[in-house]
Parts: structure tokens; C-alpha cells; sequence
């Protein structure tokens, strides 16, 4: 139904984001790697699956098309939902997770809340053949420095929430900080809890 929105976010969480798209405000499910990524007041463009179903209607945004095309094979597995699905994408980059697959990692899929070893299992058996081994290493070499910061700033939202902290005040207080590449977890949880004073 909708191939994309774009627009400002207005408000975020770790599974939410929210666009104001000419005075309306659509309400996105994202994944924690998408979320982090993210920043109240920028402009975004989400490539968006509409789900339709008895226990409701939600709407899947994800921040390239690649993931939007895998997030649709997940869910063609059978015992994955939605739900699921961005969670595994939430805990894995794209070209990690294909990896996982390809090397029957059922610890790397399992990582995300609420998917046991049966799933995992599963759709390393339906999505195996579907993935092209060399496509996989050209994706990694080209995401291995953007996956990196990305990995450093889930783990300091976790240990922001751990701490007690809301996600969305932890990530707001995040895009605060003036990030480097080449910036640690500690740098950046120390920055990021020293702007939450600010």
C-alpha cells in the first residue's frame, strides 16, 4: 500500500518511530539498529511494508530497500510475524544476519527477543538457497565500518536502559553527541550520559 514515507521524525524509541508527513504522523515500527541511527528533527525516508491482520494493522519501516526485501522473506517463513522479524533485523545488520544463515548460526538469530532455536532453525532452512554467498561478502565489505557504529550505539542504548533510563530520552540524548568513527562504547556512553545533564 505505501512503497515509502518520507518526512520528520517527531518522536522515537527503540521500536517506534513517528514521521510528519504534511500534518499527519505515521507511526513506524522499526528495528533497535535502525533506531539508533536516528534523530528527532531529521528528515527520513522509511521503505514501509503494511501489515494487515485480525489482531490489528501495523506499519514496518526499515531505512533501505535491501532490508524492507529480506524483512519479507523472514515473514514468508512460516511461524515468523512481523514482530519477529524486525526484532532479528533489529539485532543483526543485513549482511551479518545472511551470514548467520549461511553458516547455520542459530545463536546470532536467537538474539532477538522472542526467537527460539525452532525459528531459527527454520528459516536457516528456507532462507539458505535464497542467499548468494558472494553478494553477501560484497555487502559486508561495503557495511563493515557503518555496521561497526552502529553496533557501538546498541550496545550503549542497552546499557543506557540498563541503567534505568528511558529509550527515547537515552537515544535523544545520543544524537546530541558529536560522533567520530573511530569513537569506543565507553566514550560514547560517557558523552551520551553527560548530555543527559545538559
Amino acid at each position: 500500500m505505501y512503497a515509502y514515507i518520507e518526512g520528520e521524525i517527531t518522536y522515537i524509541t527503540d521500536e517506534v518511530a513517528v514521521v510528519d508527513v504534511g500534518g499527519i504522523g505515521y507511526e513506524i515500527h522499526i528495528g533497535t539498529r535502525d533506531a539508533v541511527t536516528l534523530a528527532v528533527g531529521n528528515r527520513r525516508r522509511f521503505y514501509t511494508y503494511f501489515q494487515v491482520s485480525e489482531n490489528g494493522i501495523g506499519l514496518y519501516g526499515f531505512l533501505t530497500i535491501e532490508e524492507k526485501e529480506f524483512f519479507e522473506k523472514l515473514i514468508g517463513v512460516s511461524g515468523v510475524g512481523p514482530k519477529a522479524a524486525i526484532a532479528i533485523l533489529g539485532c543483526n545488520s543485513l549482511s551479518d544476519l545472511k551470514f548467520a544463515i549461511l553458516g547455520d548460526d542459530e545463536k546470532a538469530i536467537t538474539k532477538a527477543p522472542g526467537v527460539g532455536p525452532k525459528i531459527a532453525k527454520r528459516i536457516i532452512l528456507d532462507l539458505k538457497d535464497k542467499i548468494s554467498l558472494s553478494d553477501s561478502f560484497e555487502e559486508r565489505l561495503t557495511s563493515s565500518e557503518e555496521s561497526a557504529m552502529a553496533s557501538v550505539k546498541n550496545d550503549v542504548l542497552m546499557a543506557m536502559t540498563a541503567l534505568g533510563y528511558g529509550s527515547s530520552e537515552a537515544l535523544k540524548a545520543m544524537s546530541l553527541v558529536e560522533m567520530t568513527e573511530d569513537m569506543t562504547e565507553e566514550q560514547l556512553l560517557k558523552e551520551t550520559l553527560r548530555m543527559m545533564n545538559v
